[in-house]
């Protein structure tokens, strides 16, 4: 008997806290080449989803007068989504319970919640800007915030494949994802026919907002897939964050509401104008789920590569009165491609030789 005391003592001391890092860092260096291809068109295909959010959270702000409360009602939308999901579907709940007992445990840090927050802050911005500037034009700076980003988070170790280097490759397919934004912002700094002009402050604070959005997006990925890898499941951190945005979202539109001259709230009649909910879950769950497979600065950019090109199509087939498309708009968004492909190939290789 007094031998069998400390045992359990020990077991407990050293490796409890082991095993919830190694299953949160595991998965980046297990998938096939074949699982990282499905999870990077998978990437795109999410990114374009975020095209549309921007273009029906946009229009919704401008038929109402009030873009805060417009973002408030795509997320409420998105929230009833997840909400819904979280209480029919036991692994949403289970994923529930088991993430709100690593809060805590410490097991995640409680910073990991503002995750939401960044959510929110990301809908304002692009309700705000889109309608001034056109959906293309806040992609496009939100590539330069989500690249940087994600290069950083993942040096930092802050996503769930853990910390990886800064190697010449990321950098370099970094940069040429932020020299295609300049190339395809240049005709937007030049002026638009038939649109305001507009002072260049004016200008750098409209594309400083979607910087500030994109490098939130990148911290809120890494935060969600921490999140998600802890609950086992995307709907938890999805959840999650639809809660902390609608609750950031209220506050906003309250003192938005009080502080501006706001026509009375109203609710078209148009159903297509609440589908941003719709989109942000996809992007939202998607990004939690790939970025386990792939890391922080691979999911953004194949998310950013997604969202350029679906701006682009929206721009050309549905364009509003700030788009502009011209022909280095089109060069831009083909060179985000080739920075995700220099990002991506070689750091391949270099996980297959290790």
């Amino acid at each position: 008997m007094p031998t069998s005391e400390p045992l359990p003592e020990n077991a407990d001391q050293p490796e409890n806290p082991q095993p919830p890092q190694d299953v949160v860092r595991a998965p980046a260096q297990t998938h096939s080449p074949v699982t990282v291809l499905i999870a990077q068109i998978a990437a795109v295909l999410a990114g374009g989803a975020m095209a549309v959010q921007s273009r029906v959270n946009g229009e919704l702000g401008a038929r109402t007068g009030d873009s805060v409360a417009a973002g408030l009602t795509g997320f409420s939308v998105g929230f009833a989504i997840v909400l819904l999901g979280t209480a029919l579907i036991p692994a949403g709940r289970r994923g529930l319970i088991t993430a709100l007992g690593a809060f805590r445990a410490r097991r995640l840090p409680a910073i990991f919640l503002l995750s939401g927050v960044f959510g929110a802050f990301l809908v304002v911005v692009q309700t705000v800007t889109t309608p001034m500037v056109g959906v293309s034009v806040f992609i496009l700076g939100m590539v330069v915030g989500q690249s940087v980003g994600g290069l950083g988070v993942d040096r930092a170790g802050i996503g769930p494949g853990g910390m990886k280097p800064l190697t010449g490759w990321r950098l370099l397919g970094t940069a040429i994802i932020v020299v295609a934004v300049l190339i395809a912002q240049l005709p937007h700094l030049g002026g638009e026919e038939g649109a305001p002009q507009r002072s260049m402050a004016v200008v750098l604070a409209l594309l400083l907002l979607p910087v500030l959005a994109g490098l939130g997006s990148a911290l809120q990925t890494a935060f969600n897939g921490r999140i998600g890898a802890e609950a086992g499941t995307p709907i938890t951190p999805t959840v999650l964050n639809f809660a902390e945005g609608v609750l950031a979202l209220i506050v906003a539109t309250v003192i938005h509401r009080l502080t501006a001259d706001l026509p009375p709230w109203h609710f078209p009649s148009e159903w297509w104008l609440y589908l941003g909910g719709v989109c942000g879950v996809l992007f939202v769950a998607a990004g939690a789920v790939l970025s386990r497979i792939i890391g922080i600065l691979r999911t953004s950019l194949s998310l950013t590569a997604g969202m350029l090109t679906g701006a682009l199509l929206l721009d050309l087939l549905v364009p509003t009165s700030g788009a502009v498309v011209a022909p280095l708009t089109v060069l831009g968004t083909a060179l985000t491609f080739v920075g995700l492909v220099v990002v991506s190939l070689p750091w391949k290789r270099r996980a297959s030789t290790a």
